[in-house]
C-alpha cells in the first residue's frame, strides 16, 4: 500500500502598502504652525527695536538726538506681530474650511507687516524730521511748531529687515494653511469622548463593549 503525501505550498504575496497621507499632512501643520509662530515672534522682537537714529545740529544750539522704534516707526507692523500669535491659536482650535479662513486672515496680517515695511524705508527721511521736531519740541506728540527743522544725519538699522523677513514667514505659513488646511488632522479629535466616535449599528462594536446586539429593542 502506498501512501501519497501531499504538500500544499502556501504562496503569501505582499502587497505594498501605499504610505499614509496623515504623517504628511501633520508635518505640513507644524511646519505652518512653526512659520507663523517664528515669524510673529521676530516682526515683535524686531519692532521693539531701534529702526532710525536722527541727530539735528547748527551753531550756537546743543545737538539733538532722538531714536524710533519700529512700533513707533511702523505700528501696523507690531499689530500684525500680535495677530500672528493669535492666529497660531486659531490654526489650532479650527479644522476643514475655518483653518483655511484663519491661514488667510493670517497671510493678509504678514502682506501688511512686509507692506508697512516696505513704506517706512522710502519715508525715512520724513520720520527723522518729524522725530527731531518732536524732540526739540520736549515731548513726543506735541510737534506742531518747527515745521522747517529737518534731521541733520540718519541713520537707519537693520531692524527694518529682520522684521520684513518676520512677516514673510508669517505669510507663509498662512498660504500654506489655506492651500493644505482642509487636509490637516484636527488636534483635539483624538480626545472626543468614546460615545461620539462609536457607531452604535455595529453589532461588532457593541459585542467588544460587552453588550449583546440581538437584545436591542
Amino acid at each position: 500500500m502506498t501512501t501519497r503525501t501531499t504538500r500544499t505550498t502556501r504562496t503569501t504575496r505582499t502587497t505594498a502598502t501605499p504610505v499614509s497621507a496623515k504623517p504628511t499632512a501633520r508635518r505640513q501643520f507644524f511646519l505652518a504652525l512653526g512659520l507663523v509662530l517664528a515669524g510673529a515672534a521676530l516682526v515683535l522682537w524686531a519692532a521693539g527695536r531701534t529702526w532710525l537714529a536722527a541727530r539735528w545740529a547748527i551753531p550756537d544750539y546743543p545737538a539733538v538726538h532722538t531714536a524710533v522704534t519700529g512700533a513707533q516707526a511702523a505700528p501696523l507692523v507690531r499689530s500684525a506681530g500680535f495677530l500672528g500669535l493669535a492666529g497660531v491659536l486659531a490654526l489650532l482650535a479650527t479644522r476643514g474650511l475655518g483653518r483655511q479662513v484663519a491661514g488667510g486672515l493670517v497671510a493678509l496680517a504678514g502682506a501688511a507687516a512686509v507692506a508697512s515695511c516696505a513704506t517706512f524705508w522710502t519715508r525715512t527721511g520724513p520720520v527723522a524730521d518729524a522725530a527731531v521736531r518732536r524732540a526739540i519740541a520736549g515731548g513726543a506728540g506735541s510737534g506742531g511748531g518747527g515745521g522747517g527743522i529737518r534731521a541733520s544725519t540718519v541713520t537707519v538699522e537693520s531692524w527694518p529687515w529682520l522684521a520684513m523677513a518676520g512677516a514673510a514667514l508669517v505669510v507663509a505659513g498662512g498660504v500654506l494653511a489655506v492651500a493644505r488646511g482642509r487636509r490637516w488632522p484636527a488636534m483635539g479629535s483624538r480626545y472626543d469622548a468614546p460615545a461620539a466616535r462609536r457607531t452604535d449599528d455595529d453589532p461588532w462594536a457593541a459585542l467588544d463593549r460587552g453588550e449583546d446586539p440581538t437584545l436591542r429593542d
